[in-house]
């Protein structure tokens, strides 16, 4: 019964619980008489207490008194000898004056009997409201769950008892009717990441405040799963500890992760091929320069072994330039073959300084041909760094590309291109390439590395994109600024190869 529906007797008007007082003292009146009058009996006191009880327990105390007063004085004036019109024998009034405690006693008893029936109404109303609404807020919690994939659980340390939600079940494939246990997630957990997930239960029950931890479960069908899981240790006023946390399922976006992984691997290895199709005449160009002195050298080696007294000496010398000459091509067609070549990222130790060199051997034609000066302020004894090699190369190799091509337009002044090594700050190295084109707009600054943006009529506006994943990927960030005077300065940061890697 809801606060909404209250007892019938609630309902009744106040003049209605008076009236019924009156009627309650006569109708007791009347049965006591024809009692007295067919049966003999003197049942009048134990009528009127009925009575009063009866009004009490229906109208309240207010009710309850005028039924007790009207007994009271119906019973002296029917049943007590009169002195005079006013007044009864002296030996009637304690028997008048007991009715009277009797009566109060009677309606205080029945008043509180019914204020305390109707406070246990209201508190199970309460009460039903209460576990109407918690069961709402359950099922809430369990519907956002499901649709947020995330299960939750406690972990009692002292008594080990440990209670999952329904989509804690339902993300691990446990039955529902399972009792869980530490042993059953463990036994979910996948054997490499079993270890990880066992130091994490661990630290949290020796006192560790807070752990956050990924994982794969292995689930019965031979389905991977990724976990990512959040504890925190909580105590209550009683003093009593409890282990909370929650399973966040991100199979999917680690998915998505993976396939965005793939897509920009492929997107960057279109990039390069594209760049190396840009600049392919100068690639052609200092390939064919050792093979030109290869076959330079070759002549000269056959020359010197035709005349009458072969020069063993100018020979060896013209066959050791045509080694060398043979590997600059080599190791020419390598990188080439390096950048074109579609690689998943290989993270390794890197000198920055050498991957930029390897970047100006391919580039050294192209800068050339449109009248560049370049120049190098590469900083000494630069620390180390971790990073794949091709896809750094790949984003200097761009910034080069677009150094130039921003300085084509220049007629009346030096095109020039220097690119920077610095250490920054305690655990990064900054590569800055600066040109001095015709600059960047200001409204344009902030979309750059923005996918698909393009200040080029013949460009895709992905280059730039690409380096900016790259860069990322490799825990750094890139920019660019407009130079003060002519140009733009392009700049980008790597981390440095951490101790352990070391």
């Amino acid at each position: 019964m809801s606060n909404s529906s209250p007892l019938w007797w609630s309902k009744a008007s106040v003049t209605s619980t008076y009236a019924v007082a009156v009627l309650s003292v006569a109708a007791a009146l009347l049965v006591g008489l024809l009692l007295d009058t067919f049966l003999q009996t003197d049942p009048f006191v134990s009528l009127f207490l009925c009575a009063i009880m009866f009004v009490a327990w229906f109208g309240g105390v207010g009710p309850g008194l005028l039924a007790a007063a009207l007994c009271v004085l119906v019973f002296a004036h029917y049943f007590a000898p009169l002195i005079n019109s006013f007044g009864v024998e002296f030996k009637e009034i304690p028997r008048i004056v007991l009715l009277a405690i009797a009566a109060l006693f009677v309606v205080s008893l029945s008043a509180s009997q019914r204020s305390a029936a109707e406070s246990l109404r209201r508190a199970r109303d309460d009460l039903q409201a209460a576990v109407q609404e918690l069961a709402r807020l359950n099922k809430t919690l369990d519907e956002a769950q499901r649709l947020s994939h995330t299960g939750s659980f406690g972990w009692n340390v002292a008594s080990s008892d440990i209670v999952w939600s329904e989509e804690t079940y339902q993300i691990l494939g446990v039955d529902r009717t399972v009792k869980p246990t530490i042993d059953l997630v463990l036994q979910r957990v996948h054997q490499d990441d079993r270890e990880l997930v066992q130091y994490e239960l661990d630290r949290a029950a020796q006192g560790e405040q807070d752990c956050d931890y990924e994982c794969r479960v292995a689930m019965p069908n031979g389905f991977v799963k990724h976990l990512h899981g959040r504890i925190r240790r909580v105590k209550y006023e009683s003093g009593e500890e409890e282990i909370v946390g929650v399973l966040m399922d991100v199979t999917a976006a680690r998915e998505a992760q993976e396939a965005l992984h793939t897509a920009q691997t492929e997107l960057a290895h279109v990039t390069r091929v594209t760049t190396l199709g840009e600049i392919s005449a100068s690639i052609a160009h200092e390939v064919n320069q050792p093979l030109a002195s290869v076959v330079t050298n070759g002549d000269a080696c056959l020359r010197w072994l035709g005349h009458d007294i072969p020069q063993l000496d100018e020979a060896r010398s013209s066959v050791e330039q045509m080694i060398s000459s043979a590997r600059h091509a080599s190791d020419l067609i390598s990188r080439i073959r390096a950048l074109s070549k579609k690689r998943a990222f290989e993270r390794v130790r890197l000198d920055i300084n050498e991957v930029i060199d390897d970047v100006i051997v391919l580039m050294r034609r192209e800068i050339n041909h449109h009248c560049v000066s370049l120049r190098l302020d590469l900083g000494s004894s630069l620390p180390p760094i971790d990073g794949d090699r091709v896809q750094l190369q790949q984003v200097i190799m761009n910034l080069l590309v677009n150094g130039i091509q921003a300085m084509r337009p220049v007629p009346d002044r030096c095109r020039e291109l220097q690119i920077r090594s610095r250490g920054h700050g305690s655990d990064q190295i900054l590569v800055s390439v600066e040109d001095s084109g015709i600059g960047i707009e200001p409204e344009n600054v902030s979309q750059l590395f923005n996918a698909f943006f393009t200040t080029k009529p013949e460009g895709m506006g992905i280059g730039l994109s690409i380096c900016r994943s790259i860069i990322e990927q490799h825990g750094g960030r890139i920019w660019a600024t407009r130079n003060s005077g002519a140009g733009s300065t392009f700049q980008f940061t790597v981390g440095r190869c951490s101790e352990r890697a070391m």
